[in-house]
């Protein structure tokens, strides 16, 4: 298993780094805006909202993999512990940003249960007013 894990960790390396190149960003951009976009690929594929842990989590467990990689492979300059809470930082910033506000600005509404019989849409919550006619 550890094999398999350095395998992929090694095509990641070589990956990010071509990467980096093609697109001409820094590295500190690539984390955030790579966080960005696995966080709303991960409430895509899972069907959720943004603001999700469970989207949350999936970034952190992304980053950490990265980190893991950086130690192991043969990024230049970012093999170090400094260099890696750098990076998860940058990383994990504004998807726990999105966690919280999303959160506290728009909470989740309430599920409707589906046993309660729907409202009627002729008036049924509304009093009477006048006697019905006989």
């Amino acid at each position: 298993m550890l094999e398999i894990l350095q395998k992929l960790a090694d095509q990641w390396i070589v990956f990010k780094i071509s990467l980096i190149d093609f697109v001409g960003l820094t590295n500190d951009a690539m984390h955030i805006h790579g966080s960005i976009l696995i966080l709303f690929v991960s409430a895509i594929i899972l069907r959720r909202r943004p603001d999700s842990p469970w989207c949350w989590l999936i970034v952190l467990i992304a980053e950490l993999f990265n980190e893991y990689a950086d130690f192991h492979g043969v990024a230049p300059g970012e093999s170090t512990i400094d260099a890696a809470v750098h990076d998860l930082y940058n990383t994990m910033f504004w998807p726990t940003i999105i966690m919280v506000l999303g959160r506290f600005l728009f909470p989740p509404q309430p599920k409707k249960d589906k046993n309660r019989p729907a409202d009627s849409s002729d008036l049924a919550n509304e009093s009477f007013k006048e006697p019905a006619p006989v």
